[in-house]
């Protein structure tokens, strides 16, 4: 059986290197120093357009810890909404309590919402945070969300395996658990022994600026205006061959 690759992207052209790589889906965000935020409307519009790719769309209304306040879940319902009406195949949260549990009341406030307009759900790497894992996956299984993106609680998701294979048991196939964290086509083959039927990378490369002069002034980062980072076509498409099996 082949395994979907989902690729993370920032922009309209991580979109076009992802698939070229081969990537069946994306999950677009914007703030990659943030682990990533909603991102800009006319990124979900051109990405749903094309057509032949899933697009996946982040609903994070900022960086930082994920224990959002009222008007932060009613921004996220807009964000929801819109992404809805923009085309998107569905969307990607997690909220967070005091403690550090989901928040099941505004995931199910959020859940309902995105169902409703027809859309996937994904919760995302907040899964890594909560302190019992087990009965995260059975929250979320009960709200009826259709994927958790995680590392199995680890830096990278091979570091996971143990809590991955674990908790791939316990879904029993009532919910996708997706590896993501770290994978790279040099490590992918120790995920694919896993029975899942996606995987998420973040594979990037630096790419230089087409400015024929240096910039004067720095903005962002020291070398962000002379170097861009863009997905790696050449790591996705060997995450998808891997995948091929």
């Amino acid at each position: 059986m082949n395994v979907l690759v989902e690729v993370v992207c920032y922009n309209l052209e991580d979109v076009f290197r992802a698939r070229q790589g081969g990537a069946q889906r994306v999950e677009i965000c914007s703030d990659p120093g943030a682990g990533g935020t909603t991102p800009n409307y006319g990124l979900i519009k051109k990405s749903a357009a094309l057509g032949d790719i899933g697009v996946m769309v982040m609903i994070r209304p900022r960086g930082g810890d994920f224990l959002y306040n009222s008007a932060e879940i009613a921004e996220m319902e807009e964000d929801i909404r819109i992404a809805a009406e923009l085309g998107a195949q569905g969307v990607v949260f997690g909220v967070l309590d005091a403690e550090g549990s989901l928040d099941s009341l505004a995931m199910s406030r959020l859940v309902q919402l995105a169902k409703n307009l027809g859309l996937e759900v994904t919760c995302h790497r907040a899964f890594d945070n909560v302190p019992s894992p087990r009965q995260a996956l059975q929250t979320l299984m009960d709200l009826g969300v259709d994927r958790v993106l995680t590392s199995g609680q680890r830096p990278t998701a091979v570091e996971g395996l143990p809590l991955l294979r674990e908790l791939i048991e316990l879904a029993d196939g009532r919910i996708s658990i997706m590896p993501g964290g770290g994978v790279r086509p040099h490590n992918v083959h120790e995920l694919l022994q896993l029975p899942i039927g996606e995987i998420h990378t973040g594979s990037r490369t630096k790419v230089p600026s087409k400015m024929k002069s240096a910039a004067a002034v720095a903005v962002g980062a020291q070398d962000a205006q002379e170097f861009h980072q863009f997905v790696d076509p050449e790591a996705i498409r060997a995450i998808v061959r891997a995948c091929q099996r």
